[in-house]
């Protein structure tokens, strides 16, 4: 395990000096904010940077040349599908049982049922390399429609506001427009007709793509709000379960039950062993959610990860 841990301390070092330099105020001198996860400045501008150029052009890249024709991606289908289903609705479920609010409930099933991709392709590349990339193409591809389309439903139908098309209108706004989904789209189709962009193009978006993973670990970081912690609870620790502790066991069940093995196996798990996804505040603030609770919730589920995710890519490891 200690393998392990080194082999992906260095993804964690990133999100502690993303922190630490939004902290000290560089680099455009405006210091910590409690104002919202990446609130305005430098930090914002590169967030949107990551997300609408740097990453989508890595997914593109790495979807347009991932296997397809060795049936994982059917299995990432089930395996990572019903993981996902399972640890959602079961955290979503505690929540009312708890008599949480609306609000908060939305905000516990987003934690519990998102994922970092950031933090996973990264790992997948300091465990596996290129071969591991490809397979967190995959994995990516089954989970961003899925997520979105379950976030956002769960949300509007918490605030009920589906009567009137909004469960409709806001699903195809996300779909629509969501880059990661996009490129994804792109790349495999590119992947299926065997086309190949001219070397030109294919050289600049490389080149986009080996920034992506980098800055988009410094950004996860500097949204972290350390001293929100002081306002975890129950909610906090449902969610926290929920996504650490249920969605890797339901994906360790689910391997077994498909027989899938070697590399393909233990990618899956870390896409079950990563926090959630950092776009979760957004969303809870946009669609009704409790955008404080989530902001609690992501920094809550990084900071356990450190620890955590070694700890699940050592059984995933020694099972499959």
């Amino acid at each position: 395990m200690l393998a392990i841990a080194g082999a992906i301390a260095p993804v964690f070092l990133l999100l502690v000096l993303g922190n630490l330099l939004r902290r000290l105020g560089f680099p455009d001198g405006r210091g910590a904010s409690a104002a919202g996860v990446l609130a305005g400045g430098f930090w914002l501008g590169a967030d949107r940077l990551v997300y609408w150029l740097l990453f989508p052009a890595l997914l593109f890249q790495e979807t347009s040349r991932a296997p397809l024709s060795d049936g994982v991606l059917g299995h990432y289908a089930l395996i990572l599908l019903g993981a996902m289903l399972l640890a959602g609705f079961a955290s979503l479920a505690i929540a009312r049982a708890a008599g949480s609010p609306n609000a908060a409930a939305g905000s516990i099933f987003q934690g519990a049922m998102r994922h970092n991709t950031f933090i996973a392709f990264a790992v997948c590349d300091s465990l596996f390399g290129a071969a591991g990339m490809a397979q967190a193409a995959l994995a990516t591809a089954v989970l961003v429609p899925a997520t979105n389309v379950a976030a956002v439903s769960v949300l509007v139908l918490l605030q009920h506001d589906h009567a009137s098309g909004g469960l409709r209108r806001r699903l195809i706004q996300e779909l629509v427009r969501n880059p990661l989904l996009i490129a994804i789209a792109l790349g495999l189709a590119c992947n299926i007709a065997g086309l190949q962009m001219p070397q030109i193009l294919s050289d600049g978006v490389a080149l986009l793509a080996r920034v992506a993973l980098p800055l988009a670990l410094l950004c996860v970081g500097a949204a972290l709000r350390i001293r929100a912690l002081r306002q975890a609870g129950f909610p906090t620790l449902i969610s926290l379960i929920g996504k650490l502790a249920l969605y890797p066991a339901a994906i360790f069940a689910l391997v077994g039950l498909v027989g899938l093995t070697g590399m393909p196996a233990v990618v899956a798990a870390i896409y079950g062993a990563v926090p959630t996804a950092v776009s979760s505040y957004a969303l809870a603030r946009q669609l009704g959610g409790d955008a404080e609770l989530m902001a609690v919730i992501i920094t809550a589920q990084t900071l356990a990860a450190i620890l955590t995710m070694p700890i699940t890519i050592q059984i995933a490891m020694m099972l499959f």
